[in-house]
């Protein structure tokens, strides 16, 4: 909702529109617009970036995104060609304006490039492209005046294309607000602000700076008044770097009172002056659960992390045929290999090929869930459907084992279906493949987690590729034993005892029906609070705070916490300590979960993270332990957060 005054001009400048066709003033043009590009031809599928250049006449302005008190921000209508894409705005820095009547607005006086990514299709057939599109803006001086204009951008279509006006491209991307700052610039937290309804931003070790400004960018639906900032605190550290030069560090304070809306909702660009140079990077909102710095994995940014961490997933995937999660189908995968052991060794190798590409097949599978939906790892787990769907399945697989029913056919049947027992084979080889990642994917394994997280903020390229390695990884040791089937001449030869190991399975896969009930009840009958809310409040307290990330899915969360949390030399500590200890249910999902995991590069529980007590300074690095826990690693980590 804008500000009333904004309306009222608003609504001024339109009814003066009906007086100012093509918007001519007193005789002049007020804005002039065309379309520009940074590339003299398009070729396909290569994005390339257009500009909307907006000129104004001496003495007027149109508006940055946040027009500020007054004033209404400048729009692109894109009537594109079938294929071609286009991205959001990317808007320089403006001026800030202080108007009569203290109106504080942000513009573009005199002239402005606002860019955007156009990307084409892999495959264009014309030899040249039009690109059209309707601007409209507000263009203001003591009065205001909307204005439209259709442009469009005419390229030739080639094979490679070159440079095209580079310096004035070169000039305004160099005023749009980065992302990423140097450190050595200082760091940027939001804080608990003392006071209600305002949003505290911290900017620490600041070194010598003509002024610093806020820039505020509310979101939809929020009112706000001027920033306000401040200078907390002025020091002069030693430089061994400089040592005969004074370096001075400010710590400065941005509070920014809001009227409506909710603070942590509140995002910026911090904006340094020093002379003639202006520097700015863009601050995102706090999150919705406390106000730490964020943690979130950055995309990749060389071939060796990307290695790294294409080995750790290809290594999880290896150790997550003997975690817990897999444990109840693990023997059924060791019952067909022993099955199989009188059989040929080229059959043997077609069906532990057909298992792997049932493994594969559900983990690029669920690369592409991800990757359409932006679906958390685990996610099918906090379905009910789901849920119900493999409890049936469980059921009715375990009643088959025990003998309770059997199917029978007419010889006729009987006959055709031997026939077709080879691909049946597959096709049953290629379930029990899916069947085991299904489970296995509850929990993730020591090195998965982290490396799951980290892929999960990376292109979709690298997503299917670092899923890719976690199939690889479990399906190796089946695919090594089928193509080695003389490794399974350890295995006794079949007799009755193989009747005997069917019952035992179908008693393990029975249990894991039980299992599959016992989520159901605990997703449909037990009502979880909300965790942000109760994060927050524990954070205001002045005692250690250690966070169980779970789910009543999860069996390596329940491992632990029988074993580890759940222990007496655990509890004593946490006794001693004063630790508050908070339960982060993921069962049900829970989007200030799955907002934090992702903040600590995780994708998936189990996770532990243990907030020391003390100083905001001491909050904003908290200790995050281990997926599989010990006594003493959580005993070491409550000691070490105790000395922050």
């Amino acid at each position: 909702m804008p500000r009333p005054i904004q309306a009222l001009i608003a609504a001024c400048a339109l009814l003066f529109a009906l007086n100012a066709p093509a918007q001519m003033y007193q005789g002049k043009r007020l804005v002039e617009a065309s379309l520009i590009a940074d590339t003299d031809a398009i070729v396909p599928g290569k994005p390339f970036t257009a500009g909307l250049l907006l000129k104004m006449a001496p003495g007027w302005h149109t508006y940055w995104q946040y027009s500020g008190d007054s004033g209404l921000p400048t729009k692109i209508d894109w009537q594109l060609p079938p294929g071609f894409k286009a991205g959001e705005i990317q808007w320089p820095l403006p001026e800030k304006i202080t108007e009569e009547g203290d109106l504080v607005t942000y513009a573009y006086p005199g002239e402005v490039l606002l860019i955007v990514q156009i990307t084409p299709p892999e495959k264009l057939d014309a030899k040249q492209i039009t690109l059209p599109a309707k601007a409209s803006w507000l263009v203001c001086e003591h009065l205001c005046v909307p204005g439209d204009a259709n442009v469009a951008l005419t390229l030739p279509v080639a094979a490679q294309d070159k440079p095209a006006n580079s310096e004035l491209f070169a000039k305004y991307r160099e005023r749009i607000p980065k992302f990423d700052h140097n450190p050595s610039e200082g760091k940027t937290e939001w804080k608990d602000a003392k006071q209600p309804n305002t949003a505290s931003l911290g900017v620490l070790g600041i070194r010598t700076v003509g002024k610093l400004d806020f820039y505020p960018l509310p979101p939809s639906g929020m009112t706000i008044e001027h920033p306000e900032v401040k200078v907390t605190a002025t020091r002069q550290p030693y430089d061994p770097t400089s040592p005969t030069d004074i370096v001075v560090e400010h710590d400065y304070e941005v509070q920014v009172k809001l009227t409506s809306g909710s603070p942590d909702k509140l995002a910026g660009v911090l904006v340094f002056e020093e002379g003639d140079h202006r520097g700015s990077w863009y601050i995102p909102p706090q999150t919705s659960t406390s106000p730490l710095v964020s943690t979130a994995s950055a995309p990749v940014s060389s071939t060796s992390a990307l290695l790294r961490y294409l080995l750790f997933g290809f290594l999880g995937g290896m150790i997550l045929n003997v975690m817990p999660c897999v444990l109840p189908v693990i023997t059924l995968k060791i019952y067909g290999f022993i099955h199989q052991a009188g059989q040929s060794r080229g059959r043997i190798l077609q069906l532990g090929l057909a298992y792997c590409a049932g493994v594969f097949a559900w983990f690029l599978g669920l690369a592409a869930l991800i990757v359409t939906f932006g679906l958390n790892w685990s996610f099918q787990f906090q379905s009910k459907g789901f849920v119900v769907a493999m409890l049936l399945i469980c059921v009715v697989f375990g009643l088959n084992l025990l003998g309770l029913f059997e199917v029978f056919l007419p010889g006729s049947v009987n006959t055709k279906l031997a026939a077709l027992s080879a691909k049946e084979g597959l096709g049953g080889a290629f379930v029990h493949g899916l069947f085991a990642t299904l489970m296995g994917s509850a929990c993730t394994a020591p090195l998965l987690g982290p490396a799951v997280g980290f892929a999960l903020a990376q292109p979709p390229p690298v997503i299917f590729a670092f899923f890719g390695t976690i199939a690889a990884g479990m399906a190796l040791p089946y695919f090594l034993l089928t193509a080695n089937p003389a490794w399974m001449r350890f295995l006794p030869k079949p007799g009755m005892w193989m009747v005997r190991i069917k019952q035992v399975m179908g008693v393990l896969v029975i249990a894991t029906a039980v299992w599959f009930g016992y989520i159901l009840y605990q997703q449909v009958a037990v009502k979880r609070d909300a965790f942000g809310p109760m994060l927050k409040e524990a954070l205001k307290s002045d005692r250690t705070v250690f966070v169980d990330f779970t789910a009543e899915w999860c069996i390596n969360c329940k491992v632990n916490e029988k074993v580890v949390l759940k222990s007496d030399p655990v509890q004593t500590a946490m006794k001693a300590g004063n630790v508050l200890f908070l339960k982060a249910d993921w069962t049900n999902g829970d989007p200030d979960i799955t907002q934090l995991l992702k903040q600590f590069g995780r994708a998936g529980v189990p996770l532990y993270v243990i907030y020391p007590a003390g100083s905001p300074d001491a909050r904003n690095h908290p200790i995050v332990l281990p997926e599989l826990l010990t006594q003493q690693i959580v005993i070491d980590g409550l000691n070490n957060a105790a000395k922050k």
